[in-house]
Order: C-alpha cells, then sequence, then structure tokens
C-alpha cells in the first residue's frame, strides 16, 4: 500500500481560529476581529494505492475558489476569515494525472467535511457516481 498526499493549494485563516480563544459566539467573535493571519497552510487530499483499487480521501478544493464571486458575499466567513490560494494545476484532477491515474481509476471516494460548500459537493458528486450497473451511490452518507 501506497499513501500519495496531494497538496491542494493554501489557506490563510485567523490566527485566533488556529488557537480557538473562548467559546461559542465570543470565539466566532474573536476570530472575526483577530489581524493577524497564519502562513499559508496546506489544503490536502490523499491518493492511497490500496490492494483493493485506488482511494481518494477528500478532494481538496477548486481553482473555482479565486474566482470573484464563488463564495456567497453574505457569508463572513469568506469575507474575513479565509485567504484561499489555488491554481487549476493543483486541483485533484491534474495531481492524479499527474501521479499516472484517471478519474475512472478511483475506486473509493471518502471525504472530509469540513466547510459548509463541502456537503453540497458531496452531495452533487453522490448524484453524479452511479454505478451504472446497480444505480447505487458510490459513496454514501453514512448509511
Amino acid at each position: 500500500m501506497k499513501i500519495h498526499p496531494i497538496q491542494t493549494g493554501t489557506v490563510r485563516i485567523k490566527t485566533n481560529q488556529r488557537q480557538g480563544k473562548g467559546r461559542g459566539l465570543i470565539r466566532q467573535l474573536n476570530m472575526f476581529l483577530d489581524s493577524n493571519w497564519t502562513e499559508p497552510l496546506p489544503i490536502y487530499a490523499w491518493v492511497i494505492e490500496h490492494p483493493e483499487g485506488i482511494i481518494v480521501v477528500d478532494t481538496g478544493d477548486t481553482a473555482k475558489t479565486m474566482e470573484p464571486g464563488y463564495f456567497p458575499r453574505w457569508h463572513p466567513y469568506y469575507k474575513f476569515g479565509a485567504k484561499m490560494d489555488l491554481k487549476p494545476k493543483q486541483e485533484i484532477g491534474p495531481q492524479l494525472q499527474k501521479l499516472g491515474y484517471q478519474t475512472s481509476d478511483i475506486k473509493k471516494l471518502i471525504f472530509i467535511l469540513i466547510m459548509p460548500e463541502d456537503c453540497i459537493i458531496f452531495l452533487i458528486v453522490k448524484f453524479l457516481l452511479m454505478r451504472k450497473n446497480t444505480k447505487k451511490p458510490v459513496a454514501s452518507w453514512g448509511d
């Protein structure tokens, strides 16, 4: 078995988010009021060469995060709490190709849901990743 970490860009967050100062709403407020940013932190996905086939853990992020209007304007976190840096060549697809794989080689996809948009992306991928012969989803939502 071989595990490949794939960096799909970086994100800078407020230092108070990383340190977690306070509880509940105070913790969130402390994050937004913080003027200090972390160094660029890697965004990772993982490709596992497994006897059962290629397994991808998380999919990293998309270069579309760099486009104005990608994140909802009304959401304060995307405006004041995170600074993404991701180029198209850093997305999971091109990175898989560098390893010699196509997306069709993936046997299992495991999502790590962190951000609200992750849940939406998961539902879209679950809908699209249907087995042709059984019409059953390749991924599941805890069932």
